[in-house]
């Protein structure tokens, strides 16, 4: 469920899953966009949504292609086959849509998928990946900023989280991300915006997580 083109049928679908007051709301919502998700994201010309072009870059540039990755929140797969374009063999996605899910594993893209509830503790053991990519799934009606400690649990030292948020959403995360760092479970090495479909104008922040504590906890005060 990474975000939504502007306009129409699109802009229906995003209200109503920010509107969703529990995952099971949520999962409607992406199990009957799922057909049409991706024409709706790209645009008439295929071209309109740059992010998981631009979040696979990054992840080439921090990792090596045989480094685990699990995909947060994949939605049909876009950032995944977008890592495979970059020679990533070892890619996982979660995702709390089945139809996304299956329109995903059409892409044969990935490792493993499986469908999860990203608002709970996340399947697997800890330190499992090397990286973990997440494209606008922090933002209301999805994922609330505290799921990044999640995320931290099931990534190695030294590994990353590479994220996109909403440039209205930022400051929230920001927040966020300050105590993660205070708490020594990771810190932010870069962030810089970049454009979210480039026919509205709309932008996004894409912000890299150094993981730097191992077997982050996922409770306590503030969680």
């Amino acid at each position: 469920m990474e975000t939504q083109h502007g306009g129409g049928k699109a802009d229906a679908y995003e209200a109503r899953a920010q509107a969703a007051t529990d995952p099971s709301e949520v999962r409607e919502v992406y199990d009957e966009w799922a057909p049409t998700y991706d024409d709706d994201l790209a645009g008439p010309a295929g071209d309109d949504y740059p992010l998981p072009g631009i979040v696979a870059d990054v992840v080439a540039r921090l990792d090596e292609p045989e480094t685990d990755v699990l995909d947060a929140a994949c939605g049909t797969g876009l950032v995944g086959a977008a890592l495979t374009r970059h020679g990533f063999t070892s890619v996982d996605g979660l995702d709390i849509s089945p139809r996304m899910i299956a329109h995903a594993r059409v892409r044969r893209v990935y490792h493993d998928l499986g469908p999860a509830d990203l608002t709970q503790r996340l399947p697997g053991a800890p330190d499992k990946f090397g990286v973990v990519t997440c494209v606008n799934a922090l933002r209301p009606g999805h994922l609330t900023p505290s799921a990044l400690v999640e995320f931290a649990r099931v990534v190695h030292r030294g590994g990353h989280i590479v994220l996109t948020v909403g440039t209205d959403g930022w400051p929230e995360v920001e927040q966020h991300l300050r105590r993660l760092s205070t708490r020594r479970i990771a810190r932010v090495v870069e962030s810089d915006e970049h454009p979210l479909h480039l026919s509205t104008g709309a932008r996004h922040v894409v912000a890299v997580l150094e993981v730097v504590a191992a077997s982050a906890p996922t409770t306590g005060p503030g969680w």
